[in-house]
């Protein structure tokens, strides 16, 4: 294929986003997620077989319109490749090869390891990518690729204006790109993937970092103040019945307000419809998450010594009042009162979360991949309730788990972190843990396949663990504020 000459700014990338470009990894993660070095490899060799044989490319349950994705992960991946290696020009001196050791000690957990590599490529894969823009440049390969997608779309084979020369070298020098990003990604990311599926232990011996913990203490910047104080007058003027808006946080990424509302006893619209209307209201304003209650429940938990309503009517950023609201005056709580609540609500839910993480493990050993996807959203639902109520004391009542996640942002991101969903596949397993609570039961077409479900163990697992250091931590720390 004719290429003709190219200038400077053709090679600039064209197919990322901002946060992307900024750093290429993120690409490299999204790659990965949708499948390994393997799964690639066949996709690409299916496109190029549909590109020189007659017949067009149509995936089996998807059609056609799969080859679009894969060639959007290609290209993308190209830049982000050739991203990483100007990258690691400018930086080479930074850069320190992997150990002949090192390579013996990945090569056996990971799930995959190059053998079509030499010595010196697998201590350093940037050299491969080197190799691979020697000859043909970033923009060069886009026009091959655009000119694959075309062909395989078409039930006769690429014309003679591409050489088979052409099509040999770029074939096989995306299947080293593939080698050598899938060491930078498995080296430089923190989404390792390994080959067996993790044991419980062996998952829980992964999780050795401190955690951030946060809670209810705002301090809001100026910028906040203000939107606060308009949403306070849209929210009075729109809900007659609000008699307080208390702030309780807020979460910058994604921007996220949290706000106590309190109502009048005699509304009678439920609390939770009332709540679902408020953001939905504000949505132009800005997002939110709101918890709304009747005035009584802040009082009876208040003279309860409830530990969510007297430290939000102590710490929280008071945004509106009504004069004919009356509140108790809040009770102090002290160190030991908070480690003993917190560990009554762990054991309450927590022990549920481990039967059933113990049943999901049974039903996947029978093959009954809808029961045991059922069972995962049972072990998330009740952790998060868990340590939601542990940390903070707040009484959840729901089986939303993208709610509950937000609910968790109050205090730390973790949680949400630990189900990847900015990648395609993170995004996929949560999906469905999500419908296996209602599906399972209502929906006779509900059907997980064996490797989703097995996966989404592995997550949930993870996750579990990973929310019962947390509390761990949690726990300690306030051990050891009563020393």
């Amino acid at each position: 294929m004719y290429c003709g000459k190219y200038a400077p700014w053709d090679h600039f990338p064209k197919n990322l986003r901002f946060p992307e470009l900024q750093n290429p990894l993120l690409v490299l993660i999204e790659f990965f997620s949708t499948g390994d070095v393997e799964d690639h490899n066949l996709d690409l060799t299916q496109w190029r077989d549909h590109v020189v044989n007659e017949g067009y490319y149509e995936e089996k349950n998807h059609g056609p319109g799969s080859l679009l994705f894969i060639y959007d992960f290609n290209v993308r991946l190209l830049e982000a490749g050739y991203l990483l290696l100007l990258a690691h020009k400018e930086n080479a001196w930074e850069y320190k090869d992997p150990k002949q050791e090192q390579l013996e000690n990945e090569k056996a957990p990971w799930a995959y390891f190059p053998d079509n590599l030499s010595k010196e490529e697998l201590l350093n894969p940037y050299i491969t990518i080197e190799k691979i823009f020697e000859k043909i440049s970033p923009q060069m390969y886009r026009d091959y690729l655009h000119e694959w997608s075309h062909s395989a779309l078409y039930k006769s084979p690429i014309d003679e204006s591409t050489m088979a020369g052409e099509i040999i070298a770029v074939y096989e020098n995306m299947r080293k790109l593939y080698l050598a990003a899938w060491l930078i990604y498995q080296r430089e990311t923190k989404e390792t993937q390994y080959g067996d599926t993790p044991t419980i232990t062996g998952i829980v011996e992964k999780i050795d970092k401190t955690f951030k913990i946060g809670g209810i203490n705002p301090i809001p910047t100026v910028g906040e103040e203000s939107a606060l104080n308009a949403i306070k007058k849209f929210i009075c003027k729109r809900f007659k019945s609000v008699r307080m808006i208390m702030h309780l946080g807020t979460h910058q990424h994604p921007f996220t307000f949290f706000l106590l509302i309190l109502i009048s006893d005699d509304e009678q619209i439920p609390e939770g419809k009332i709540s679902n209307k408020i953001e939905d209201h504000c949505r132009h304003l800005t997002k939110m998450l709101t918890l709304v209650h009747k005035s009584s429940s802040a009082k009876s938990g208040i003279e309860a010594g409830n530990r969510f309503w007297n430290t939000a009517l102590t710490k929280g950023n008071m945004v509106y009042r009504s004069p004919e609201l009356q509140l108790p005056e809040a009770q102090e709580m002290t160190e030991e009162h908070i480690k003993q609540r917190a560990t009554f609500h762990w054991e309450r839910w927590g022990v549920h979360a481990n039967s059933f993480l113990d049943g999901a493990e049974f039903y996947i050993g029978k093959k009954d991949y809808r029961l045991a996807a059922f069972l995962l959203h049972q072990v998330v639902e009740s952790t998060l309730k868990a340590l939601i109520q542990a940390i903070t004391g707040y009484r959840v009542q729901m089986h939303n788990l993208a709610r509950l996640l937000k609910i968790s942002l109050i205090f730390t991101d973790d949680l949400r972190d630990g189900f990847k969903l900015s990648t395609i596949e993170g995004s996929q397993l949560f999906n469905l843990l999500q419908d296996a609570y209602s599906h399972s039961r209502y929906n006779n077409a509900f059907d997980p396949d064996e490797q989703s479900v097995k996966k989404l163990l592995v997550t949930v697992t993870y996750f579990h663990h990973m929310a019962f250091a947390i509390y761990k931590q949690f726990i300690d720390q306030h051990e050891n504020d009563t020393d």
